[in-house]
């Protein structure tokens, strides 16, 4: 059944399926746009939501834009499943693989991985697609070029994201809160005048394993391995192999894509050692103190005190002190400092009290 999300953020549930409101979503926005442009990831998710428009654009006999910002450091089975995407017929690539510095959360020694440097071509952990487009750009960090990509676009385009507001409340909030287009509360607005748009905002999980299933379609076979090895569904992610969400797939990338690890290895410092303990409780994980300290704070300082000295550690300093000093906080804290996150790309959120998140969700549903 499928959602509808209220003015008030409350969820009003409705006689229809997800399958059906989300086709009807799509043909809505071939109907009022005519640049459509559909980001894929190679996951679950976006595979969906191209199945979808590349069924409408099929029924329509129209062109469309598939976009993927390639970070180098990515599944082997990803690739081949964005390449597939990228040759049916009436889709226009839109592959990048550009320079790019991405933060590497798996070592203190080497904060980037440049990704596709000039000159490094021998070195890639994947060769070049000769269907993507590999000269720089005027920004060569990822969310500048996604930004950059949105201005490309351009007013009066779209660019369809496959969002789902199921996964957190930051994400219900992202789709639904200023609605690019009255009435159309699954929009927002994007760089340039252009407009985002998440047709499967309300699917859930099972929603998109059962779309999957039942439609036959092909889907990333890093899924089935992390079945197997027991990973929750929402352990399960596909993307950039080393950032500070992810890094911890680099554990059972050896079992999985040998041949991707070898190669990993050679090109970026800290991957075997986040390989081998990016699933230790003791290393890398938050959820309970280290038996040698008596608070998160004074791990925190102690961690603080043996990280390198440098422009990363004066950003770690400024921020923290401008943040509220409790426990909860401390743990965030250490959390950052454990996966080198000095950008503050998982950031320290506001330690609630008690019950907060709790009454908020009942509130929604």
């Amino acid at each position: 059944m499928t959602k509808r999300h209220a003015p008030n953020a409350c969820k009003i549930y409705l006689p229809q399926n997800v399958v059906e409101a989300a086709t009807e979503r799509v043909a809505w926005t071939f109907d009022e746009f005519d640049t459509i442009s559909v980001s894929v990831s190679g996951g679950k998710d976006s595979t969906v939501l191209f199945e979808l428009v590349w069924r409408e654009a099929q029924r329509r006999n129209r062109r469309f834009q598939c976009f993927f910002l390639d970070q180098e450091a990515e599944y082997k089975a990803t690739i081949n499943v964005v390449d597939e995407m990228m040759r049916r017929d009436l889709v226009d690539p839109l592959w990048l693989q550009v320079p790019c510095r991405m933060t590497n959360a798996t070592s203190y020694e080497e904060e980037w991985l440049y990704a596709w440097e000039p000159g490094m071509e021998k070195y890639f952990i994947h060769p070049y697609s000769d269907l993507s487009i590999k000269d720089p750009l005027p920004v060569d960090r990822f969310y500048k070029i996604m930004n950059w990509a949105d201005r490309q676009i351009g007013s009066g385009a779209v660019s369809l994201v496959g969002l789902r507001s199921e996964e957190s409340l930051n994400r219900f909030g992202a789709v639904t809160r200023h609605p690019a287009i009255p009435g159309v509360n699954w929009s927002s607005k994007a760089a340039g005048g252009s407009v985002k748009l998440y047709p499967i905002y309300d699917w859930t999980f099972e929603d998109v394993w059962t779309f999957i299933g039942n439609e036959g379609l092909q889907y990333n076979p890093i899924y089935d391995w992390m079945y197997a090895k027991g990973m929750r569904l929402k352990e399960m992610r596909v993307s950039n192999l080393i950032h500070e969400k992810a890094f911890r797939s680099l554990a059972t990338l050896q079992e999985f894509e040998p041949d991707t690890y070898e190669r990993i290895v050679a090109r970026l410092k800290g991957i075997p050692t986040a390989a081998r303990y990016g699933r230790e409780q003791m290393l890398f994980d938050v959820r309970k103190l280290p038996p040698n300290f008596d608070s998160w704070r004074q791990y925190r300082d102690f961690l603080l005190s043996t990280y390198p000295v440098g422009h990363r550690l004066d950003a770690f300093l400024a921020r923290f002190a401008d943040q509220p000093e409790n426990e909860g906080t401390y743990r965030q804290q250490v959390r950052q400092l454990m996966i080198n996150d000095w950008e503050n790309n998982v950031p320290v959120a506001k330690v609630k009290e008690k019950g907060e998140s709790l009454r908020r969700w009942a509130e929604i549903l």
